[in-house]
């Protein structure tokens, strides 16, 4: 009987398929700050077209597993998780789909406007064998450019990125690799975001009448 359930096991490995990974939006949530409050003032939140259109399929660099592909479609949940971030930082935000003039800043009463691309994404994926059931470990590498600028020129210009690997069980045929995945990619955006939040929340130039 074991012998039939391990073939049966092992079966599900080398038959291919799909599972679709989907990451779960999320946002920075340890701030060190050296300030009490926001950021003071509106800023316009433009978020580029690499944060949203992002596709990948990966294939697992391991012999187990290598039949199958994890497809990655993050819609809008990095953008979510982005403006979520800001949000946190800033004492008020307003998204807009592209990069206001000088005078159209003035015009609307911003303070500055913050511009954030994906610079890098590299999910991962390697699977092993145990007796009963397979182990996954996924592997995320992101990484943002953020440039802020105010109506006099660049507030901050900067780049963040965040990097996690997340173990799990393979799940039946493999399937559990996409939850693997999904969870690396999720905690490696909460990472970036992180720096993100500190990095701006820590800006002199963007609080130019606090005291710290």
């Amino acid at each position: 009987m074991k012998l039939i359930i391990l073939i049966i096991g092992l079966a599900g490995l080398v038959s291919g398929c799909a599972y679709n990974v989907q990451p779960v939006s999320t946002k920075a949530i340890n701030i060190y700050s050296s300030y009490e409050s926001k950021v003071p003032g509106q800023f316009a939140v433009v978020l580029d077209d690499s944060i949203r259109n992002v596709n990948r399929e990966v294939k697992p660099v391991s012999h187990v597993c290598s039949a199958h592909s994890y497809p990655i479609f993050l819609g809008e949940s990095i953008a979510v998780s982005v403006k979520h971030t800001l949000d946190s930082v800033f004492e008020q935000t307003v998204e807009q789909s592209t990069m206001p003039s000088t005078e159209a800043m003035k015009k609307l009463g911003l303070r500055g406007v913050v511009f954030v691309k994906m610079d890098d994404f590299s999910p991962r994926l390697s699977c092993s064998m145990g007796f009963w059931s397979g182990t996954c470990s996924g592997s995320t590498d992101i990484s943002f450019g953020v440039n802020i600028r105010g109506t006099n020129g660049t507030l901050l210009a900067t780049s963040v990125s965040g990097s996690k690997t997340f173990d799990g069980d393979s799940g039946g045929g493999c399937g559990g690799g996409a939850n693997v995945l999904s969870e690396s990619i999720t905690r490696a955006t909460r990472d970036a975001l992180e720096r993100l939040a500190e990095r701006v929340s820590n800006s002199p130039r963007l609080r130019p009448n606090d005291s710290q």
